[in-house]
């Protein structure tokens, strides 16, 4: 089963720059470590609901080769917000589920990753083959989750940040789209903003009053465009800083009195 989102992959040619600017923006941020294709290496900012930002780079900027996930031509374009990933219990089932949904799938394959104080930690993952990056690529953790997504404290931002509420994905074709998310979310109806658990995901197409989802296709394709925080205060962060990305940090709306008659 699906459970929701388990992390936004922002792709940086620095890493040391991205997590220094990700710290300036108020976020604590936790060294992560190098994958097991010895590629590419990461740093997590981990939120209080078990989701987290994967900042990410390639280890040897001259290396050509790319990773399965096909990122290293989306540097050329100045890297940022580029993929997602959602959390499966059940990988096997949940690919088998949407090939029966007629989903072209690859994997599950073995993938880890080295922590720096040495811990090697195992996950399976999956991919949808699709135009761009509407569908997200799914994870199992092999080894224990809490190995590879911190908590505690790691999670305690200073800008008050607490964990992905929304994530605005730019498509060109919202009814295909629509289909596609409403399979993966094993929804029977498909929906403008469909709940992937306690995750929202809006699709946005060109027409739909502003630019930015046509600049987003224009630059990197189909794929995740924009993020909301739930967070203690509502505030813009300047993309600069945050590697392109576009994050917007919303207060959670207070309920109101019941007013049954």
């Amino acid at each position: 089963m699906i459970s929701g989102i388990d992390h936004l992959v922002i792709l940086a040619a620095d890493l040391e720059a991205a997590v220094a600017g990700y710290e300036e923006l108020g976020f604590r941020v936790t060294a992560g470590g190098e994958h097991a294709d010895g590629l590419t290496r990461n740093a997590l900012v981990p939120f209080a609901d078990g989701t987290y930002l994967e900042l990410i780079s390639f280890v040897d900027p001259a290396d050509t080769r790319d990773n399965v996930w096909g990122w290293r031509p989306f540097l050329e374009k100045g890297g940022g917000l580029v993929d997602h990933c959602a959390a499966s219990d059940n990988l096997a089932g949940d690919a088998r589920r949407l090939e029966r949904a007629g989903l072209e799938v690859d994997g599950p394959d073995e993938g880890g990753r080295r922590l720096p104080d040495g811990t090697e930690i195992r996950w399976r993952s999956a991919r949808v083959r699709q135009e761009g990056r509407v569908l997200p690529f799914l994870i199992e953790d092999s080894t224990p989750r809490s190995l590879r997504v911190p908590g505690g404290t790691a999670t305690e931002h200073p800008n008050g940040a607490r964990g992905i509420s929304r994530l605005l994905l730019a498509v060109r074709d919202a009814t295909n789209a629509r289909a596609s998310l409403a399979a993966l979310a094993d929804a029977e109806t498909p929906a403008a903003t469909l709940r992937l658990g306690r995750h929202g995901l809006t699709l946005v197409a060109p027409g739909d009053g502003t630019g930015d989802a046509r600049r987003r296709l224009e630059a990197l394709g189909p794929g995740p465009l924009a993020i909301e925080l739930g967070a203690t205060s509502d505030r813009n962060l300047p993309p600069d800083l945050a590697q392109g990305a576009r994050i917007t940090l919303r207060r959670a709306q207070a309920k109101g009195p019941s007013h049954k008659t």
